[in-house]
């Protein structure tokens, strides 16, 4: 059995995300591979000065580096029994995630709690992951994050 978990590698609260997966992966019986989906999208190339160009570029390399490098580091925190892969992502959350549907027997994401407006404009990406995944989901509370009581924006 394989399983993916989500992880946003910027999230104070992903080591204790990434224990929780594991958690979930001995008790399947499963190999959990880790991936973060970089949804950053820039357009280095409408810069005309070739000089801030390049310095906006080399930038944007360190911080991938720096995620790709958390990435690997969650992933060494894993069980050796359970231990997967890293997978770097690019493009928009949700659909990637549900692109990853057909290699793995379940997904593992977790909810920011929004709720009211922040919901309504922001979306959420576990939400459309559960709504339209192929296979089951697991969402996880970050914790800290209080459940929802019914009334958004209080």
């Amino acid at each position: 059995m394989k399983i993916f978990q989500a992880i946003d590698v910027r999230s104070p609260t992903a080591e204790s995300e990434v224990l929780q997966g594991a958690n979930w992966a001995k008790s399947f019986g499963a190999t959990l591979d880790l991936g973060f989906v970089d949804d950053y999208e820039y357009s280095a190339f409408r810069i005309r000065d070739g000089r801030i160009r390049d310095k906006v570029v080399a930038q944007w390399q360190e911080v991938q580096e720096s995620h790709r490098n958390e990435l690997e580091r969650l992933v060494d925190t894993l069980p050796q029994e359970v231990r997967g892969e890293a997978r770097y992502l690019q493009g928009s959350p949700a659909p990637t995630l549900l692109g990853l549907d057909p290699g793995y027997d379940v997904l593992i994401v977790a909810t920011q709690g929004r709720k009211g407006l922040a919901h309504a404009f922001l979306g959420s990406v576990a939400e459309r992951v559960v709504r339209e995944s192929a296979v089951p989901v697991l969402v996880l509370r970050r914790p800290g994050v209080e459940a929802d009581d019914g009334n958004a924006g209080t």
